[in-house]
């Protein structure tokens, strides 16, 4: 089964027609609170700056983004530029609903890019690149530090002096034993669906595991590795001492109760801790699970062209801008997330030298691993995720979860004939 979001649009492709006139530029764009003041500063400001020459910007917000997208790419409807989620780029390219952009990206911006970005936007079989992001987000322990020093718990400050998992493991244990915390550690068990993924696949590939083999793209010996089932056990025995906030906690333990004094979260809930806990707040570099040291997740929304739209000078034109160092970096003070170019993070409040962010800035450059870029990504992530829900729910046997979820991935794989050209068919 191909991954629904783009089901038979390879079909239709071919037949998509674009409607744009030359000079007259539509982007639609996620329909989100934090995103909203960035996007009416793009059109304003690329509006200023070219429709003198000529073109034209109109960004649209799009509510219900994916439902719109596929339906869209059915009735041959897409706009000049399209907003992609990261995980879903193999998917759409594979499809046949987006273009390569390599072409209309300057060689100097993509070198300037992160290498997560690049890779998250990079298609294997091609090496071509289908999208680019104007930011990364990412994963990080956040601590309230009233509580850190009352249980008497070194605060990491850099990926050198991470936490072992040892460590992590000594810090619940002394963070468990004060009156004011219920549970030391939020792991935002009350999201669900990518959560699973995006937030505990950086623990296993720290440990030296990954969920996928990403070179004969199979399951079996990968996803249910011992690294895994390790990983997965530490984790569930935390779960059994008490130490992890149950998806019946919600989702302010952290920041408004204050009764977790952890959260393992990424850079989008910058607003509600700030707020929250103030002067207290402190971030913290992911936890050194094994050999590979600090891991952090990857990935966000970014800019993809349809395979319908001709317009690619007008087009180019818009990827430049959106994708300038200035653009980049006003995305990232708009929105929280961290810059997706490296020239950018000097022109960010929040991450330049001393800002606020310097550590997430810190692993965004070092640490942080792209999710699998293939079509079957959905299924590797679903499969992924119901192991860990499992095994953070009960006394569950954790290989047995996971040799579960590896073969459901490999059976997907195999009833679409390995996704040609993936796996070498």
């Amino acid at each position: 089964m191909k991954p629904t979001l783009y089901l038979g649009v390879a079909l239709l492709a071919c037949s998509l027609t674009a409607n744009a006139l030359a000079g007259e530029l539509t982007a639609w764009v996620i329909d989100g609170e934090s995103e909203k003041p960035y996007f009416n500063q793009l059109e304003e400001t690329f509006n200023a700056k070219y429709g003198s020459e000529g073109v034209t910007l109109d960004v649209v917000p799009i509510p219900g983004y994916n439902e719109a997208i596929q339906a869209a790419a059915m009735s041959g409807d897409l706009p000049d530029i399209i907003m992609i989620d990261g995980p879903n780029m193999a998917s759409a390219a594979w499809a046949g609903t987006i273009q390569p952009i390599s072409g209309l990206i300057d060689p100097s911006l993509t070198a300037d890019l992160l290498p997560a970005v690049l890779g998250q936007g990079t298609y294997g079989p091609s090496g071509e690149l289908y999208m680019v992001s104007p930011y990364d987000s990412g994963t990080i322990l956040w601590g309230n530090k009233a509580l850190l020093d009352k249980a008497g718990v070194r605060i990491p400050t850099s990926t050198a002096d991470a936490w072992t998992r040892e460590e992590m493991s000594e810090a619940l244990g002394k963070l468990a034993e004060l009156d004011e915390v219920e549970w030391p550690l939020d792991l935002k068990m009350n999201y669900t669906g990518e959560w699973l993924t995006y937030g505990f696949a950086p623990f296993a590939q720290s440990n030296g595991g990954d969920i996928i083999d990403r070179s004969t793209w199979t399951a079996e010996g990968t996803t249910n590795s011992e690294a895994n089932v390790a990983t997965l056990t530490e984790l569930q025995n935390w779960n059994k001492n008490g130490w992890i906030v149950p998806a019946s906690g919600g989702d302010n333990k952290f920041y408004g109760e204050k009764s977790a004094a952890l959260a393992w979260v990424g850079n989008w809930m910058w607003p509600a801790h700030r707020e929250g806990l103030g002067d207290d707040l402190v971030l913290i570099p992911p936890p050194k699970f094994g050999e590979v040291g600090s891991v952090s997740a990857n990935g966000g929304w970014g800019w993809g062209v349809p395979a319908s739209s001709t317009n690619l000078a007008d087009i180019k034109l818009f990827l430049d801008y959106a994708m300038s160092s200035e653009q980049v970096a006003k995305y990232a003070d708009t929105t929280g997330y961290v810059p997706s170019r490296t020239s950018a993070f000097s022109l960010s409040e929040t991450y330049k030298d001393g800002g606020a962010g310097a550590i997430f800035a810190e692993v965004a450059q070092c640490c942080s691993i792209v999710r699998p870029v293939h079509p079957a990504y959905p299924v590797i992530s679903s499969a992924w995720g119901n192991a860990v829900t499992n095994v953070l729910s009960g006394d569950v046997d954790v290989k047995a979860e996971l040799d579960r979820a590896a073969q459901l991935i490999d059976q997907d794989i195999a009833d679409n004939d390995g996704y040609p050209p993936f796996g070498g068919n």
